[in-house]
């Protein structure tokens, strides 16, 4: 698997600053094949709200990343996300996201309508997800993470941004069953392996210190980060914010199990 991790600079939410520097980092860690196929784009909604809180990906971010993925020949681009308290025909109103996705040509899709069931026989903790159905029908899953610290697993990124795929309030029974950090970063880890995100693309323009996901304070980092490896991905952005990824459960979980990377010192 790819190692590389690419990481550009980019101070502002301004449109052409932040499509020019995912260009780069794509360019520069090796684009995702999405010529002539269906993309499902997974940006990170805790909640929908305005994206000074700094809580969700942000929409300028959504609007460069299906710019840059149409560029590169998707002939479909689905985009979605499912709040843990998703209301009926949930559309990401306060966070523009919604709105930046039908402006952009895209399909927002409502994780709630349809669902499916996941295998995943590799898993450690969880044997099957019940998922939405947009992972099937979806040839490449690209995961939008925001680079926030978070109050039970340390850190979430690429990795914990793909627990959204499932579908509103079916998340807090997992988070009865895997009450403790481990079991948790356990179970994410089966997600991964079950779903298997082609890319990520992570906004760490402006990122969140604190108790996060939801309650923390916004924290101007200036970076872009891409790589076809989330681990690799979610170690440089944990590192580059004072963590060393064997601190951050799922980060040393997903390393116990060989698959994306042997150790961290091969990340590039």
């Amino acid at each position: 698997m790819n190692t590389q991790v690419a990481i550009a600079r980019c101070e502002t939410y301004e449109s052409e600053a932040v499509y020019a520097a995912l260009r780069l980092a794509v360019e520069a860690a090796a684009p995702p094949d999405v010529l002539g196929r269906t993309v499902l784009l997974k940006p990170n909604i805790v909640f929908d709200s305005p994206p000074e809180k700094a809580i969700v990906t942000h929409p300028v971010f959504l609007e460069a990343a299906i710019r840059l993925i149409r560029d590169l020949g998707a002939s479909r681009i689905l985009v979605g996300d499912s709040p843990g308290l998703q209301k009926l025909n949930f559309t990401a109103k306060l966070s523009g996201l919604g709105a930046v996705t039908k402006r952009m040509g895209a399909e927002w899709v409502d994780f709630t309508r349809e669902k499916a069931d996941i295998p995943c026989p590799a898993g450690k903790t969880v044997k099957q997800f019940f998922l939405t159905a947009a992972v099937k029908e979806a040839d490449c899953l690209i995961s939008l993470p925001k680079l926030k610290t978070h109050q039970l697993m340390y850190y979430t990124g690429a990795m914990k941004n793909l627990f959204g795929l499932v579908p509103s309030v079916a998340k807090s029974p997992m988070h009865v069953r895997f009450p403790s950090r481990e079991a948790f970063a356990s179970m994410i880890v089966d997600l991964n392996l079950a779903v298997m995100a082609h890319y990520a693309l992570m906004d760490a323009i402006i990122g969140m210190e604190g108790p996060g996901p939801g309650s923390g304070d916004p924290r101007r980092i200036g970076l872009i980060l891409a790589s076809s490896n989330l681990l690799a991905l979610d170690a440089a952005a944990s590192e580059i914010v004072g963590y060393p990824p064997q601190e951050i459960p799922v980060s040393r979980e997903a390393l116990s199990r060989g698959l994306w990377l042997k150790s961290f010192s091969e990340i590039e």
